[in-house]
């Protein structure tokens, strides 16, 4: 929250640092960021170019903090601070430079953004935000912004500076050095990780709990959807095969510059030089199940001066997989289907570990975190209609992917596989009776659909797999499922975490609105078109084969999924539902 009361030396005190007079470090990957208490300083043009660096030195030295505070209290903080210094401080003006000064003990951090403008009257300024007056061209949307963090938020320097304190709960300070060793895990080998909204909870009490409860990795937002922890290395997580030697390959910043030197492009052409890569391993409670991150520091063949990049690896089981996720990427990030949720650039497969695929990405949210932080049911329909239009532009493409022309799961073994699931979970007899008919008109469509129905898909497409990049766009990510099939089993997928997300955060007439835009957009721009009936059934379908992936450890996220199976498998006509089905 923003209190103008506080100055730079009390909010040094809370977080028990003094103000030091030394020679900060320039190096934010410097490993002292970490793990000791450390003052840094970096500069640069805006948001563009600091925030990626900063986002990643800040989740490793935080890796113990839930995150839902990290990411309302202090990385979008700082995203907005970051963006304010620049547009408004600066007017966007490329020559002049925004600085981060950091201090970090072990209560906490403080952050400094200056930027180089003339500054302004703050304390006015705030003051008609608080009467909820216009007070600047975008209606003050910064401060609300920064007012809504835990963090405390104060300006110094005639407005030029603003000053961001950081202080985590006390259980969530667990140093960076005393988390639990790192484990590589390969897709597929571990069971997933819950993610889960408790049934009832508001979009604003999500963020709060995670304050004082003891989440589990990845925060509480939705049941985890994917099926697998798609993460290079993950806290807690079973070890993979060959676990000692991928470990060794995956953490070692001087194998990784030598593979990158020899096998990309860019750099055994002799034309750019990768002077170093700084490997960011995922763990701790804001492990994001996207993989680790290696960050490059990059000379140009010019000499001047060295620019970062942010490569993304994902893990694989096996050396198929990584193929099929490589393979199925580069066809669709080519082809540039759609603008609205893009296709990360595959970067490589490394000789020395064809498991590893190397994406240009560096994610910051999933879709739940992005509209739990946003609370805007306004933010939700227009996500719910722009991912419609982009699996309209998917399904109904040339994209020749690999994998034949036909589901290699098959359905039979699905539905088999699901009402077993369903079965195990006790979940009634009434239930297990409204599931089996579903699958049997699932079963019947696809007896007697045209060969030309079938289309590109994801294959398993859950809002863990759309995800909000630090540049600020949305990416479709996870893509070794790819293949010619039903486009029915992508659109079920979006739609049960859309049933999920609306229950826990808004209510039961919000979902209602953004399954019609979503399946309006889609039908809108589809080859073939989806009935809301026919859409409820493979809702359903994925809604079961979520349950059979919610463990004995996560019973919360198996009830919220028993409550929205329980709505979808008894709406039945035409979008409109039964008060009987809402009330239970």
């Amino acid at each position: 929250m923003i209190d103008l009361g506080c100055t730079r030396a009390r909010l040094l005190a809370e977080i028990e640092a003094t103000n030091s007079t030394g020679e900060p470090l320039s190096d934010i990957t410097d490993p002292r960021v970490a793990t000791a208490d450390a003052h840094g300083r970096v500069c640069g043009r805006g948001r563009k170019d600091l925030f990626p660096l900063l986002k990643i030195a800040l989740c490793e030295r935080f890796a113990s903090v839930p995150r839902p505070q990290l990411i309302r209290d202090l990385l979008m903080p700082l995203k907005n601070a970051l963006g304010n210094a620049f547009k408004h401080g600066n007017g966007s003006d490329p020559g002049k430079r925004v600085s981060v000064e950091i201090m970090l003990t072990r209560k906490g951090a403080l952050l400094a953004v200056t930027d180089e403008g003339t500054g302004f009257d703050f304390a006015r300024t705030f003051r008609r935000f608080q009467q909820q007056e216009t007070y600047f061209e975008n209606h003050g949307s910064g401060f609300r912004n920064l007012h809504q963090a835990m963090s405390t938020v104060t300006y110094e320097n005639g407005g030029r500076t603003v000053l961001l304190c950081f202080r985590p709960t006390k259980e969530s300070l667990e140093p960076a050095s005393r988390l639990p060793a790192l484990e590589p895990v390969a897709v597929g080998n571990s069971p997933a990780v819950e993610r889960s909204v408790p049934p009832g909870g508001k979009h604003g009490e999500a963020f709060k709990r995670a304050e004082t409860t003891d989440l589990i990795p990845g925060g509480k937002m939705l049941p985890s959807t994917a099926g697998e922890t798609p993460a290079a290395t993950f806290w807690r997580a079973p070890c993979a095969k060959n676990s000692e030697s991928s470990l060794a390959k995956l953490l070692d910043g001087e194998w990784m510059r030598t593979s990158l030197s020899t096998e990309l492009p860019e750099f055994a052409n002799g034309g750019a030089r990768l002077e170093s890569c700084r490997i960011y391993a995922t763990r701790g409670r804001f492990g994001d199940d996207c993989g680790n991150r290696y960050l490059l520091r990059v000379a140009g063949p010019g000499g001047g001066p060295a620019e970062t990049r942010i490569l993304t690896g994902r893990f694989h089981a096996t050396t198929t997989r990584a193929a099929a996720d490589f393979d199925a990427a580069t066809r669709l990030h080519d082809a540039q289907i759609s603008k609205h949720l893009r296709i990360p650039k595959p970067a490589a497969r490394l000789a020395g570990e064809p498991r590893l695929v190397l994406y240009e990405f560096d994610s910051w949210m999933t879709l739940s975190e992005y509209l739990t932080y946003r609370g805007s049911f306004r933010a939700l329909r227009k996500c719910a209609g722009k991912i419609g239009q982009a699996l309209a532009a998917l399904h109904g493409s040339p994209l020749v992917l690999p994998g034949g022309e036909t589901d290699p799961l098959g359905l039979q073994e699905r539905v088999a596989s699901a009402e077993k699931n369903l079965q195990t979970l006790s979940a009634g007899s009434d239930l297990v009776n409204r599931f089996r008919l579903t699958f049997q008109r699932i079963l019947q469509r696809a007896a007697f659909r045209p060969q030309q129905e079938l289309t590109p898909i994801h294959g398993a497409l859950s809002w863990d797999c759309i995800r909000y990049g630090v540049d600020g766009r949305f990416y479709l990510y996870r893509f070794e499922t790819c293949r010619r099939s039903d486009p029915g089993l992508d659109l079920g997928g979006c739609t049960a975490d859309l049933l999920c997300f609306t229950l826990a955060n808004h209510d039961k007439e919000a979902y209602r609105v953004c399954l019609d835009h979503f399946l309006g957009t889609y039908n809108s721009e589809a080859a073939h078109p989806m009935s809301n009936e026919d859409l409820l059934d493979y809702t359903v379908l994925a809604l079961v084969e979520r349950l059979g992936r919610a463990g004995p450890s996560t019973h919360a996220g198996a009830g919220q999924l028993l409550a929205a199976l329980d709505i979808a498998s008894t709406t039945r006509t035409g979008g409109a539902k039964s008060e009987s089905a809402w009330s239970r």
